[in-house]
């Protein structure tokens, strides 16, 4: 049986480059070196940036649809299933980076998991900018593509340091673009963040909320305070939001069964993993792989 989500390593290019940018025209990728179809749902062990110049079409990330808009950037972390439906008149870049090339100075590796858009399940990872926000961006963009194309020795470092203010510009938007909705700059925003990045690194052998707690050094009633208070859902509810994201991968990209899953996200009993996924979803483990597999057949 074809696997249904395939997973795609970094692009394999000259010198396998471990940073690379792309410029995309229209529904299809022409670039010969991109490797993989785009018509299906899929995942990357690597980030990916997309850049919405003109846009058009749908974008769906982790069973949720987006549509595109001109002037947008999308953010995808390694393990995130996707599929860009893209219309004629699209116009955008894709850059792609594998965590080992930003942490190419090692106290960078952890900043990745301080991006509000990057390895949060919690906040959509798409902004939506303003002509003059996105100029910013677009000029950026245009730096990077141009350093990119006369690759030399110097070339990794100069693109590591580029892709850090990118990041960071970004960041900058981020924040104050969704600084009502999402109580961005709200003081325990950076607390509910580190929260986040615990529960990504841990949630498939820590459940409680209390252990959590105790890895922050904070009682367990405060830590719901501050995590409800920005996400309007409690820890444990977020904890309960990323296993069942988990188990949704699983049950499309892999061929475990309802038992394995439960077992490799530390469930000890596969039944009351059924319970809980049916009662967050609607549907069985089994009957929700049926339908996704349903979905995309064609």
């Amino acid at each position: 049986m074809e696997e249904p989500i395939k997973t795609y390593e970094m692009p394999e290019i000259t010198n396998k480059r471990p940073f690379q940018i792309y410029e995309v025209q229209g529904k299809t990728i022409q670039n010969r070196t991109y490797p993989h179809e785009t018509d299906r749902p899929h995942r990357h062990k690597y980030y990916e940036i997309c850049v919405f110049v003109n846009g058009a079409g749908k974008h769906e990330i982790d069973f949720n649809d987006h549509s595109i808009h001109s002037q947008s950037v999308h953010f995808l972390s390694p393990g995130q299933v996707h599929k860009i439906s893209r219309e004629n008149d699209y116009h955008g870049y894709l850059m792609v980076f594998s965590r080992e090339f930003y942490a190419l100075d090692t106290k960078n590796e952890e900043f990745l998991f301080q991006l509000p858009y990057f390895n949060n399940p919690t906040l959509v990872p798409i902004l939506n900018l303003n002509s003059v926000d996105f100029k910013d961006i677009t000029d950026l963009i245009e730096t990077i593509s141009k350093e990119y194309k006369q690759w030399n020795s110097f070339t990794t470092d100069i693109l590591n340091n580029y892709l850090q203010i990118f990041l960071i510009k970004c960041k900058q938007y981020y924040l104050r673009y969704f600084a009502d909705k999402k109580n961005t700059l709200d003081p325990d925003f950076a607390l509910v963040q580190q929260f986040n990045a615990l529960v990504e690194h841990k949630f498939r052998q820590v459940h409680q909320v209390q252990d959590f707690a105790e890895m922050m050094s904070l009682a367990p009633s405060i830590l719901n305070k501050h995590v409800k208070k920005i996400t309007g859902m409690t820890a444990g509810e977020v904890i309960l939001e990323r296993l069942m994201l988990q188990a949704k991968r699983y049950l499309i990209y892999t061929d475990l069964s309802n038992k394995e899953i439960a077992y490799q996200l530390n469930y000890q009993d596969p039944s009351y993993f059924s319970r809980i996924f049916k009662k967050k979803t609607g549907v069985s483990p089994s009957e929700f792989r049926s339908l996704e597999n349903e979905k995309y057949q064609h």
